[in-house]
């Protein structure tokens, strides 16, 4: 019988890592179906686009402000735990919606606690639970790994939209939200079934509380390296922020019907689960810093495609080998840092990468709806495409990507 010390030959045959693989999918599945089931239910009981987009801005603030600290308990507490801890607290705030709407005491106030509560308990979950896969796949797995995690969010792009929107029409608007609370309880099993040990050695380093805070940042931003690949990905953030804005307009104005702007974005997600399947191929075949390299230029080149009027289906293959570029250096970043970031600092350096992330949302969607006004749909694709070429030369002249070797330490 295999034990918990055994090495697995591979991740199939990781029963730590299946059990994880099923908690992360039903834990990203329902962090989309919310994602959805949340405006549709306000505007189904205010009928107010603006309550329904300050429902979405309440659940972005927690990563912001919280991601730090969190980062810091994950590397200082039982990961296992907060994992735990934060399905419970997200089953009960989520299942309050459901239990409210049936006796008829649903109101708006509700919901934007419960959005904020939830939003909290998904940012300790989703950092502690990166911070946990090192441990679980193991140093010889990472690769692979990596390239799961990045299919999971695939497979939840696929699958959730169109499951929200059934339950919302076919068993109530309430129904989302309790499939998403239920999801919780297996979410807990499957944690809790994982028998590596999830959290940091021990004894922790005696450093105050502002070292702690600001530990990731100094680790991320220390090493040439890393802080050369976290800016290209940030500004990459900050630019995609509002691109699901921009290619409904883009299509839209070609004609395409509303079948044709949704497959748009069923290629981006199948573009990311393909990337992220031959992610491990190309790194073998080229290394990284030729499919950063890569990445970024062939990004701005197919980019350019859609100033071309193109039908919609089109624009959607070209915006799936952009998602096909992207997942695949997602893939190949990702191990890289598990792999050089000692894992006692893992939650803090997720951390500040989430805090990037989260900052950058609200002010890239902010800015294309700003652009999209001011120049049109040509005006604004023009934009982007002056900041994936500077990208891509910031790219080639970094001296962090041209120099690796300096930057590892």
């Amino acid at each position: 019988m295999a034990t918990v010390d055994d090495k697995p030959r591979g991740l199939r045959d990781n029963r730590d890592f299946r059990f994880w693989w099923g908690g992360t999918v039903l834990s990203a599945i329902g962090d989309e179906v919310t994602l959805i089931a949340f405006p549709l239910l306000v505007l189904f009981l205010t009928g107010s686009p603006v309550h329904a987009g300050l429902v979405g801005g309440v659940a972005a603030v927690p990563p912001l402000l919280l991601s730090l600290p969190i980062g810091v308990l994950v590397d200082r507490m039982s990961r296992r735990a907060l994992m735990v801890g934060g399905s419970v607290v997200s089953a009960l705030s989520i299942t309050s919606i459901p239990v409210a709407y049936w006796v008829g005491e649903l109101a708006l106030p509700h919901l934007y606690v419960v959005a904020f509560v939830n939003s909290v308990a998904a940012t300790v979950y989703r950092i502690a639970d990166t911070a946990a896969l090192p441990r679980i796949a193991g140093e010889d797995q990472l690769g692979e790994a990596a390239a799961q995690s990045e299919t999971i969010w695939g497979i939840s792009a696929i699958a959730a939209p169109p499951l929200a929107g059934l339950l919302f029409e076919t068993a109530g608007p309430a129904s989302p939200f309790l499939v998403d609370a239920v999801s919780f309880a297996a979410i807990m099993v499957c944690v809790l079934a994982i028998r590596a040990k999830l959290g940091a050695d021990k004894p922790y380093p005696e450093v105050s509380w502002r070292q702690d805070l600001t530990t990731g940042v100094r680790v991320t931003l220390g090493r040439p390296l890393i802080r050369a690949l976290t800016l290209l990905t940030a500004a990459g953030d900050f630019l995609f922020a509002g691109i699901g804005l921009l290619l409904i307009v883009l299509v839209r104005e070609n004609g395409a019907s509303g079948l044709e702007t949704g497959t748009v974005f069923t290629a981006a997600a199948v573009g990311g689960i393909l990337g992220s399947m031959v992610a491990a191929r190309v790194e073998d075949r080229i290394g990284m810093l030729p499919a950063v390299l890569g990445k970024h230029w062939l990004t701005a080149a197919l980019f350019l495609l859609l100033l071309i009027d193109l039908p919609g289906w089109a624009t959607g293959l070209v915006w799936g080998l952009i998602s096909f570029q992207i997942s695949i250096l997602n893939v190949i970043q990702v191990k890289y840092l598990m792999s050089v970031i000692p894992n006692g600092e893992l939650g803090r350096v997720e951390g500040f990468l989430t805090f990037i992330e989260q900052g950058s949302l609200p002010l890239g969607y902010a800015l294309t709806g700003v652009l999209l006004g001011l120049f049109g749909t040509g005006g604004t694709l023009l934009a982007y495409e002056t900041v994936l070429l500077a990208l891509a030369v910031f790219a080639t002249v970094s001296r962090g990507l041209r120099h690796p070797a300096r930057s590892t330490g």
